[in-house]
């Protein structure tokens, strides 16, 4: 690969962070607005369903909720590690990022919508760092394993010939990196979490 392929290859990486951020942000805005669209019943709802947590808190079982942290957040990677591996898996990939951030948005509204202005730090809390860094972790495996997809596809249908040891290798790393990074992630959420949340209940 010459100098000229290299530098066109960083601008189209750089393009597609750019685009996967910008989907990831509109679909975290949207999680955030979608609270103060439903319905009065559901607000309810979402609202006792956050005060029962919060409130018994204190009560978690921390062995329990490692291991289903752990396996939710490793599920997350596991997943779109084997999604990269096929032609069509990019939809899913992308579908995965778009509604985990959907998620955190949502989450963030409707812990203020609950606790009002206490609400403000407690979602910052809840939120960051773990949760942010999940999202960064995920759109890493998004891009590559959306990376992958794009080559896969090309040698299938274009014919095109692509070093796929170097590529896989690199792919796996950044697996196992990601796996790391969401299982520290959810040591996180389970020891230090409830400890900062005391603070605002």
């Amino acid at each position: 690969m010459n100098i000229h392929s290299k530098k066109l290859s960083i601008v189209k990486q750089k393009k597609m962070y750019l685009v996967f951020i910008s989907m990831m942000l509109c679909s975290l805005i949207m999680g955030f607005f979608f609270y103060f669209i439903i319905s009065n019943s559901n607000k309810e709802l979402v609202m006792n369903t956050q005060k029962d947590f919060f409130n018994n808190i204190s009560n978690i079982n921390y062995f329990s909720s490692l291991i289903s942290s752990i396996l939710t957040n490793g599920l997350y990677v596991l997943i779109m590690f084997i999604l990269g591996l096929s032609v069509l898996g990019f939809i899913f990939i992308i579908s995965i990022i778009l509604v985990k951030s959907f998620i955190v948005g949502f989450s963030i509204s409707s812990i203020i919508g609950t606790f009002g202005w206490k609400g403000i730090g407690l979602s910052l809390v809840y939120v960051f760092p773990h949760q942010i860094l999940f999202l960064i972790i995920l759109l890493l495996m998004c891009f590559y394993g959306c990376n992958f997809c794009y080559r896969l596809f090309n040698h299938i249908f274009k014919k095109q010939i692509i070093n796929f040891r170097g590529i896989r290798e690199k792919y796996i790393k950044v697996f196992i990196i990601s796996l790391i990074g969401a299982i520290i992630c959810s040591l996180y959420e389970v020891f230090i979490i409830p400890y900062l949340i005391k603070i605002f209940i």
